[in-house]
């Protein structure tokens, strides 16, 4: 049974022409010509752009109530030399091959439960498989490598492998360990030495988290630390710098048994908890040993940046720094439902990034507001700082300050120092997602490079990518693609 035969075409015909990136109407493409206008940086060349998210919501027999949930479609725009010395690109779209999606396109309904969509496996179906629960592997959100091998994820343990060059799903990665997890954080992060590095919470009356780490060539999730907690906060993502590990642990509580027998949406089964507040906890590399400083309570998907800041003294031990995007309660989660976002309804949650100095000798933290005035997600900073140094800037994908338009409308760079905006790109009525930094080879200043930002507005035939400078904040070219990208959320560069 083919795509074309089974997705269904019901999202509603009234939608504002920059919804469209919310349709199910994404095609697999063979490698396109892509139209550039403008100029290109010649150091871009021989690598590839790679977007990953959801692209089907809408089946014949059912769809998906979350923007998170719609199976996963990997795109890739390869950047090659073209005539005169300048550029070509072609894209490539293929969906990627799971479970989920070979069993939803065979029933012609979803087959699994998401983010926030029921699971349709009845009570005793659950039951039975209480100590190894059905979860889905459509790894819609995220793309890392362990070593040179890519694979795609989701807020399950189930990684899917993938070619980036061809997009062609390669399997599922089978762990050769026994370790129990039954929720991972979307972002593994992949260190210099192609090592990979992820969070997982083990379910059950208490909660237990692990950090592990899976070296390039193993299938082995060797776990650095271990600690517990009565109910796990909601897990998407976390930090690292050079010594530390920080897991924040937001207001948005696990019921564990409710997560298990339900059947709801997987953040169905999470509550507010503000009178207990949150927490961020930091690991230690060298040893796995533990400290937690307890926050106001807050919620939070992503982190701008961390890294240590040492004493003054040089002798004592560093101050651990965590940026993050923060908002002050639940609301965000619900105003991500498709069908709000579908009928043009603003998100209407305030997002802050908040800085954290969790010092040594202290159990808490009292937030900073960094940059007043701007709510945004979707932060990017220079990769030689991520997880490695301070950076004074960052870019953003910003929500309207008159809280009018729908999803994200401009890319911002944010001054957290001056605690400023520092530079805006908007097309007129466009949705922006998330400015990927693409550093320049070699460099080291923290605006050196180029932002990749995905962009559909009115009257666009595809989707637009602009290609920005972070410095100056102007488009240098766009990318005009031969189709819609639905909405996602992450991207990555491969170089060469």
């Amino acid at each position: 049974m083919t795509l074309a035969s089974t997705a269904s075409r019901a999202a509603p015909a009234d939608m504002s022409n920059r919804l469209r990136g919310l349709q199910s109407d994404a095609r697999e493409l063979d490698d396109t010509a892509v139209d550039i206008r403008g100029h290109v940086p010649p150091w871009m060349l021989g690598g590839s752009l790679l977007l990953n998210g959801p692209a089907l919501w809408d089946l014949p027999h059912g769809s998906y109530a979350h923007w998170f949930d719609g199976l996963a479609m990997l795109h890739r725009i390869r950047f090659a030399p073209g005539n005169a010395g300048g550029a070509s690109a072609s894209y490539r779209s293929r969906y990627l091959q799971t479970d989920d999606l070979r069993e939803s396109l065979a029933a012609r309904k979803p087959a699994r439960g998401g983010f926030g969509s029921p699971s349709p496996a009845g009570w005793f179906h659950r039951l039975r498989h209480l100590r190894n629960p059905v979860v889905t592997d459509n790894g819609a959100v995220v793309m890392a490598r362990i070593g040179s091998q890519w694979v795609a994820q989701t807020e399950t343990p189930l990684l899917t492998s993938f070619d980036p060059d061809t997009l062609q799903t390669t399997g599922r990665i089978v762990y050769d360990d026994a370790e129990v997890i039954h929720v991972m954080s979307a972002h593994g992060i992949t260190d210099a030495q192609g090592t990979y590095w992820n969070v997982g919470v083990e379910m059950g009356p208490k909660c237990t988290y692990k950090l592990f780490k899976i070296v390039a060539g193993s299938r082995t999730r060797e776990v650095i630390a271990r600690w517990a907690v009565r109910q796990a906060g909601y897990l998407h993502a976390f930090a690292m710098t050079p010594t530390h590990v920080l897991v924040w642990q937001p207001a948005m509580r696990v019921n564990a048994i409710k997560l298990a027998l339900s059947g709801q949406g997987f953040i169905d089964n999470f509550a507010w908890k503000s009178a207990a507040g949150s927490s961020i906890d930091a690991i230690s590399l060298a040893d796995g040993g533990v400290r937690s400083w307890a926050v106001p309570a807050m919620a939070s998907f992503h982190a701008v940046q961390a890294w240590d800041e040492p004493s003054a003294d040089g002798r004592s031990p560093a101050t651990l720094v965590l940026d993050l995007c923060t908002t002050d309660g639940p609301e965000i989660f619900s105003a991500f439902r498709l069908a709000r976002l579908r009928a043009g309804e603003p998100v209407g949650v305030q997002h802050r990034v908040q800085r954290y100095r969790l010092e040594p000798g202290r159990s808490d933290a009292q937030p900073q507001l960094l940059v007043g005035g701007a709510s945004v997600e979707l932060p990017s900073v220079h990769g030689a700082y991520w997880g490695r140094q301070r950076s004074r800037h960052a870019w953003f994908a910003g929500f309207d300050p008159d809280g009018k338009a729908p999803l994200f409308d401009r890319t911002l760079k944010l001054d957290l120092d001056a605690g400023r905006i520092a530079g805006a790109w908007q097309r007129e009525a466009a949705v922006h997602l998330e400015p990927l930094f693409v550093d320049r080879p070699g460099s080291t200043a923290e605006d050196d490079g180029v932002l990749l930002v995905p962009t559909l507005a009115e009257g666009d035939e595809g989707t637009v990518i602009g290609v920005v400078d972070p410095a100056s904040m102007q488009c240098l070219a766009t990318l005009h693609l031969p189709q819609v990208v639905p909405f996602g959320f992450h991207a990555a560069w491969k170089r060469g």
